[in-house]
Protein backbone atom coordinates (compact mmCIF):
# COMPACT_ATOMS: atom_id res chain seq x y z
CA UNK A 1 0.00 0.00 0.00
CA UNK A 2 2.51 2.73 0.56
CA UNK A 3 4.83 1.83 -2.56
CA UNK A 4 1.54 2.25 -4.55
CA UNK A 5 0.94 5.48 -2.01
CA UNK A 6 4.96 6.73 -3.15
CA UNK A 7 4.43 5.85 -6.76
CA UNK A 8 1.67 8.04 -7.27
CA UNK A 9 3.09 11.01 -6.04
CA UNK A 10 5.23 13.66 -7.14
CA UNK A 11 8.53 14.23 -8.30
CA UNK A 12 8.97 16.68 -5.79
CA UNK A 13 8.18 14.10 -2.91
CA UNK A 14 10.63 11.86 -3.96
CA UNK A 15 12.50 12.07 -0.97
CA UNK A 16 9.66 12.20 1.37
CA UNK A 17 8.71 8.53 -0.15
CA UNK A 18 11.96 7.06 0.30
CA UNK A 19 12.29 8.60 3.47
CA UNK A 20 8.47 6.34 4.57
CA UNK A 21 9.79 3.50 3.10
CA UNK A 22 13.14 3.43 4.68
CA UNK A 23 10.87 3.85 8.38
CA UNK A 24 8.62 1.83 7.34
CA UNK A 25 11.77 -1.02 7.20
CA UNK A 26 12.70 -0.83 10.95
CA UNK A 27 9.10 -1.14 11.89
CA UNK A 28 8.82 -4.79 13.00
CA UNK A 29 5.08 -5.14 14.24
CA UNK A 30 2.39 -5.78 12.18
CA UNK A 31 -0.36 -3.31 13.54
CA UNK A 32 2.35 -1.02 13.88
CA UNK A 33 3.11 -1.30 10.07
CA UNK A 34 -0.62 -1.03 9.10
CA UNK A 35 -0.96 2.16 11.22
CA UNK A 36 2.54 3.78 10.06
CA UNK A 37 1.36 2.80 6.55
CA UNK A 38 -2.35 4.69 6.77
CA UNK A 39 -1.35 7.71 8.28
CA UNK A 40 2.13 7.86 5.34
CA UNK A 41 -0.85 7.37 2.83
CA UNK A 42 -3.58 9.99 4.73
CA UNK A 43 -0.67 12.70 4.60
CA UNK A 44 0.13 11.93 1.00
CA UNK A 45 -4.01 12.54 0.24
CA UNK A 46 -4.18 14.99 2.33
CA UNK A 47 -2.33 17.53 -0.07
CA UNK A 48 -4.94 16.49 -2.55
CA UNK A 49 -2.12 14.55 -5.20
CA UNK A 50 -3.87 11.48 -4.87
CA UNK A 51 -7.48 12.59 -4.35
CA UNK A 52 -6.86 15.46 -7.44
CA UNK A 53 -5.53 12.12 -9.40
CA UNK A 54 -8.24 10.20 -8.69
CA UNK A 55 -11.35 12.64 -9.19
CA UNK A 56 -8.94 13.77 -12.54
CA UNK A 57 -8.91 10.13 -14.06
CA UNK A 58 -12.99 10.02 -13.08
CA UNK A 59 -13.51 13.30 -15.08
CA UNK A 60 -11.67 11.73 -18.58
CA UNK A 61 -13.16 8.21 -18.07
CA UNK A 62 -16.43 9.86 -17.31
CA UNK A 63 -16.50 12.24 -20.26
CA UNK A 64 -15.09 9.12 -22.89
CA UNK A 65 -18.07 6.81 -21.99
CA UNK A 66 -20.37 9.76 -22.51
CA UNK A 67 -19.00 10.51 -25.72
CA UNK A 68 -18.47 6.67 -27.04
CA UNK A 69 -22.59 6.29 -26.14
CA UNK A 70 -23.02 8.90 -28.48
CA UNK A 71 -21.14 8.44 -31.20
CA UNK A 72 -22.86 4.93 -31.13
CA UNK A 73 -26.04 6.58 -32.00
CA UNK A 74 -24.59 9.16 -34.79
CA UNK A 75 -25.78 7.99 -37.93
CA UNK A 76 -23.70 9.47 -40.45
CA UNK A 77 -20.12 7.21 -40.63
CA UNK A 78 -17.65 9.91 -41.67
CA UNK A 79 -18.38 11.83 -38.51
CA UNK A 80 -18.69 8.71 -36.35
CA UNK A 81 -14.88 7.94 -37.84
CA UNK A 82 -13.49 11.65 -37.01
CA UNK A 83 -15.10 11.54 -33.56
CA UNK A 84 -13.62 7.94 -32.60
CA UNK A 85 -10.42 9.30 -33.35
CA UNK A 86 -10.53 12.27 -31.68
CA UNK A 87 -12.17 11.38 -28.62
CA UNK A 88 -9.70 9.77 -26.72
CA UNK A 89 -6.68 11.64 -28.48
CA UNK A 90 -8.21 14.88 -26.76
CA UNK A 91 -8.56 12.98 -23.47
CA UNK A 92 -5.31 11.12 -23.44
CA UNK A 93 -3.95 15.01 -24.03
CA UNK A 94 -5.89 16.03 -21.30
CA UNK A 95 -4.26 13.43 -18.99
CA UNK A 96 -0.78 13.25 -19.90
CA UNK A 97 -0.51 17.27 -20.28
CA UNK A 98 -0.02 16.79 -16.55
CA UNK A 99 2.41 13.75 -16.36
CA UNK A 100 6.35 14.03 -17.83
CA UNK A 101 6.30 13.31 -21.48
CA UNK A 102 5.81 14.66 -24.84
CA UNK A 103 2.95 16.27 -23.96
CA UNK A 104 2.97 19.71 -21.98
CA UNK A 105 4.07 22.16 -20.69
CA UNK A 106 3.83 19.45 -17.47
CA UNK A 107 3.43 20.72 -13.41
CA UNK A 108 1.50 22.74 -12.12
CA UNK A 109 2.06 26.58 -13.60
CA UNK A 110 -0.49 29.05 -15.14
CA UNK A 111 0.38 27.71 -19.23
CA UNK A 112 -0.01 23.89 -18.35
CA UNK A 113 -3.14 24.41 -15.88
CA UNK A 114 -4.70 26.96 -18.97
CA UNK A 115 -3.92 24.03 -21.25
CA UNK A 116 -5.72 21.36 -19.38
CA UNK A 117 -8.77 23.71 -18.58
CA UNK A 118 -8.90 24.64 -22.29
CA UNK A 119 -9.23 20.78 -22.69
CA UNK A 120 -12.14 19.86 -20.91
CA UNK A 121 -13.98 22.99 -21.57
CA UNK A 122 -13.57 21.22 -25.38
CA UNK A 123 -14.34 17.87 -24.61
CA UNK A 124 -17.44 19.57 -21.59
CA UNK A 125 -19.13 21.37 -24.56
CA UNK A 126 -18.88 18.24 -26.45
CA UNK A 127 -20.23 16.00 -24.09
CA UNK A 128 -22.88 18.54 -23.34
CA UNK A 129 -24.00 18.40 -27.02
CA UNK A 130 -24.00 14.80 -27.10
CA UNK A 131 -26.52 14.38 -23.87
CA UNK A 132 -28.83 17.15 -25.27
CA UNK A 133 -29.06 15.99 -29.21
CA UNK A 134 -29.12 12.81 -28.48
CA UNK A 135 -32.82 12.35 -29.14
CA UNK A 136 -33.33 15.94 -30.41
CA UNK A 137 -37.27 17.22 -31.35
CA UNK A 138 -36.61 18.56 -34.79
CA UNK A 139 -34.30 17.78 -37.71
CA UNK A 140 -33.42 21.53 -36.98
CA UNK A 141 -31.79 20.72 -33.52
CA UNK A 142 -30.28 18.47 -34.92
CA UNK A 143 -28.38 20.20 -37.44
CA UNK A 144 -27.74 22.37 -34.99
CA UNK A 145 -26.25 20.02 -32.57
CA UNK A 146 -23.84 18.57 -35.25
CA UNK A 147 -22.61 22.27 -36.30
CA UNK A 148 -21.67 22.68 -32.80
CA UNK A 149 -20.00 19.47 -32.36
CA UNK A 150 -18.41 19.59 -35.76
CA UNK A 151 -16.79 23.06 -34.54
CA UNK A 152 -15.99 21.59 -30.80
CA UNK A 153 -13.71 18.88 -32.68
CA UNK A 154 -12.19 21.15 -34.87
CA UNK A 155 -11.13 23.17 -31.80
CA UNK A 156 -10.45 20.04 -30.16
CA UNK A 157 -7.47 19.66 -32.96
CA UNK A 158 -6.52 23.14 -32.69
CA UNK A 159 -5.51 22.52 -28.83
CA UNK A 160 -4.04 18.96 -29.38
CA UNK A 161 -1.81 20.85 -31.81
CA UNK A 162 -0.54 23.65 -29.31
CA UNK A 163 0.06 20.99 -26.52
CA UNK A 164 2.06 19.11 -28.68
CA UNK A 165 3.94 21.87 -30.15
CA UNK A 166 4.60 22.97 -26.61
CA UNK A 167 6.04 20.13 -25.17
CA UNK A 168 9.27 19.81 -23.25
CA UNK A 169 10.74 17.72 -26.63
CA UNK A 170 9.29 19.95 -29.09
CA UNK A 171 11.64 21.57 -31.51
CA UNK A 172 9.57 24.41 -31.66
CA UNK A 173 12.02 27.41 -30.55
CA UNK A 174 10.34 30.35 -29.32
CA UNK A 175 11.56 31.93 -33.10
CA UNK A 176 9.60 29.24 -34.12
CA UNK A 177 6.31 29.94 -32.35
CA UNK A 178 6.86 34.17 -33.16
CA UNK A 179 7.97 33.85 -36.89
CA UNK A 180 5.03 31.41 -37.05
CA UNK A 181 2.39 33.34 -35.41
CA UNK A 182 3.67 36.13 -36.62
CA UNK A 183 3.24 35.32 -40.04
CA UNK A 184 -0.25 34.10 -39.73
CA UNK A 185 -1.11 37.31 -37.87
CA UNK A 186 0.41 39.34 -41.18
CA UNK A 187 -1.03 37.36 -43.86
CA UNK A 188 -4.37 37.84 -41.69
CA UNK A 189 -4.30 41.54 -41.11
CA UNK A 190 -3.30 42.00 -45.53
CA UNK A 191 -6.20 40.19 -46.23
CA UNK A 192 -8.13 42.27 -43.52
CA UNK A 193 -6.93 45.91 -44.98
CA UNK A 194 -7.54 44.58 -48.68
CA UNK A 195 -11.02 43.95 -47.86
CA UNK A 196 -12.09 46.98 -45.49
CA UNK A 197 -10.48 48.90 -48.26
CA UNK A 198 -11.52 47.23 -51.49
CA UNK A 199 -14.61 45.67 -50.61
CA UNK A 200 -16.38 43.54 -50.89
CA UNK A 201 -15.23 40.61 -49.04
CA UNK A 202 -14.16 37.77 -52.22
CA UNK A 203 -16.53 35.08 -52.66
CA UNK A 204 -14.06 32.85 -53.20
CA UNK A 205 -11.61 31.57 -50.50
CA UNK A 206 -8.41 32.00 -53.50
CA UNK A 207 -6.36 35.07 -51.52
CA UNK A 208 -6.62 33.59 -48.66
CA UNK A 209 -5.08 30.05 -49.80
CA UNK A 210 -2.51 32.64 -51.57
CA UNK A 211 -1.54 34.59 -48.41
CA UNK A 212 -1.60 31.40 -46.32
CA UNK A 213 1.19 30.04 -48.85
CA UNK A 214 3.57 33.56 -48.18
CA UNK A 215 3.12 33.06 -44.34
CA UNK A 216 4.26 29.90 -44.76
CA UNK A 217 6.65 30.54 -47.09
CA UNK A 218 8.10 33.60 -44.99
CA UNK A 219 8.13 31.69 -41.87
CA UNK A 220 10.58 28.75 -43.47
CA UNK A 221 12.63 31.61 -44.53
CA UNK A 222 12.99 33.02 -40.82
CA UNK A 223 14.15 29.92 -39.62
CA UNK A 224 16.12 28.31 -42.34
CA UNK A 225 19.53 28.66 -42.16
CA UNK A 226 22.33 27.35 -39.64
CA UNK A 227 20.04 28.70 -36.82
CA UNK A 228 16.98 26.72 -37.61
CA UNK A 229 16.26 22.99 -37.65
CA UNK A 230 14.62 20.91 -40.32
CA UNK A 231 12.02 20.22 -37.58
CA UNK A 232 11.61 23.88 -36.78
CA UNK A 233 11.35 24.37 -40.52
CA UNK A 234 8.72 22.65 -40.63
CA UNK A 235 6.77 23.67 -37.74
CA UNK A 236 7.02 27.21 -38.48
CA UNK A 237 5.53 26.72 -42.05
CA UNK A 238 2.35 24.57 -40.86
CA UNK A 239 2.01 27.13 -37.66
CA UNK A 240 1.72 30.02 -40.10
CA UNK A 241 -0.78 28.34 -42.62
CA UNK A 242 -2.71 27.07 -39.70
CA UNK A 243 -3.11 30.51 -38.25
CA UNK A 244 -3.96 32.55 -41.26
CA UNK A 245 -6.73 29.79 -42.34
CA UNK A 246 -8.07 29.80 -38.78
CA UNK A 247 -8.41 33.59 -38.43
CA UNK A 248 -9.13 34.09 -41.58
CA UNK A 249 -12.37 32.36 -41.23
CA UNK A 250 -13.13 33.81 -37.78
CA UNK A 251 -13.05 37.54 -39.29
CA UNK A 252 -15.06 36.31 -42.46
CA UNK A 253 -17.32 35.24 -39.78
CA UNK A 254 -17.50 38.87 -37.81
CA UNK A 255 -17.55 40.73 -41.00
CA UNK A 256 -20.34 38.88 -42.03
CA UNK A 257 -22.86 39.27 -38.96
CA UNK A 258 -21.73 42.89 -38.26
CA UNK A 259 -19.41 44.08 -41.14
CA UNK A 260 -21.40 47.12 -42.69
CA UNK A 261 -23.32 46.38 -45.91
CA UNK A 262 -20.87 47.65 -48.30
CA UNK A 263 -18.64 44.42 -47.37
CA UNK A 264 -20.92 41.71 -48.19
CA UNK A 265 -20.92 40.80 -51.97
CA UNK A 266 -24.12 40.40 -53.93
CA UNK A 267 -24.10 36.43 -54.40
CA UNK A 268 -27.96 35.64 -53.78
CA UNK A 269 -29.58 37.28 -56.68
CA UNK A 270 -32.80 34.77 -56.52
CA UNK A 271 -33.87 36.16 -53.04
CA UNK A 272 -36.55 39.43 -52.70
CA UNK A 273 -34.59 42.33 -52.98
CA UNK A 274 -35.45 43.17 -49.19
CA UNK A 275 -33.70 40.07 -48.00
CA UNK A 276 -30.46 40.00 -50.54
CA UNK A 277 -27.94 41.95 -48.29
CA UNK A 278 -29.29 39.54 -45.13
CA UNK A 279 -28.88 36.01 -47.42
CA UNK A 280 -25.78 37.50 -48.42
CA UNK A 281 -24.37 37.47 -45.13
CA UNK A 282 -25.42 34.21 -44.41
CA UNK A 283 -23.93 32.07 -47.86
CA UNK A 284 -20.51 34.28 -47.86
CA UNK A 285 -19.43 32.20 -45.15
CA UNK A 286 -20.11 28.65 -47.25
CA UNK A 287 -17.28 29.39 -49.79
CA UNK A 288 -14.66 29.58 -46.06
CA UNK A 289 -15.89 26.59 -44.50
CA UNK A 290 -13.09 24.83 -46.68
CA UNK A 291 -10.58 27.39 -45.69
CA UNK A 292 -11.54 25.91 -41.98
CA UNK A 293 -11.36 22.45 -42.82
CA UNK A 294 -7.84 23.19 -44.18
CA UNK A 295 -7.02 24.97 -40.98
CA UNK A 296 -7.51 21.78 -38.94
CA UNK A 297 -5.79 19.84 -41.16
CA UNK A 298 -2.78 21.58 -41.19
CA UNK A 299 -3.38 21.79 -36.95
CA UNK A 300 -3.47 18.07 -37.75
CA UNK A 301 0.02 17.72 -39.98
CA UNK A 302 1.47 20.15 -37.00
CA UNK A 303 1.01 17.77 -34.38
CA UNK A 304 2.09 14.99 -36.51
CA UNK A 305 5.12 16.92 -37.16
CA UNK A 306 5.84 17.71 -34.09
CA UNK A 307 5.59 14.34 -32.47
CA UNK A 308 7.86 13.25 -35.53
CA UNK A 309 10.80 15.37 -35.10
CA UNK A 310 10.94 15.77 -31.15
CA UNK A 311 14.19 15.33 -29.53
CA UNK A 312 15.23 12.07 -28.39
CA UNK A 313 16.66 13.43 -25.03
CA UNK A 314 14.65 12.92 -21.78
CA UNK A 315 12.17 15.17 -20.85
CA UNK A 316 14.01 16.29 -17.57
CA UNK A 317 17.22 17.50 -19.62
CA UNK A 318 14.57 19.18 -22.13
CA UNK A 319 13.05 22.64 -21.66
CA UNK A 320 9.38 23.68 -23.72
CA UNK A 321 9.71 26.74 -25.70
CA UNK A 322 7.86 28.71 -22.97
CA UNK A 323 10.19 27.69 -20.42
CA UNK A 324 13.26 28.43 -22.97
CA UNK A 325 11.76 31.88 -23.66
CA UNK A 326 11.35 32.75 -19.75
CA UNK A 327 14.63 31.74 -19.28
Amino acid sequence: MLDAAVRVMPAGREEWGRAMRAELAVVTERADRWRFARGCVFAAAAEFHLVRGAVHLAVVLATLGTLFAWIGAVDYPPLTVVLSVMVPVLAAVCWEARRAGMFGPVGGGVTAWLLRVGGYLVAAVIAVVAVAHAHPATLEAADDGAGILVFATLGAGFLIALVVVCAKRSKATPRVLVTGVGSGLAATAVWLISVVTGPPIPATAGRVLMLAGLAAVVAVLANSGRAGTTGGTLLAGLLAVATTMVLTFAAVVLLAHWGPDSLIPAITPHAMPANRVAESRIEIVDPYVLILVLSAVAATALSLTAVVTRSRVTPEAAASPIEAGAA
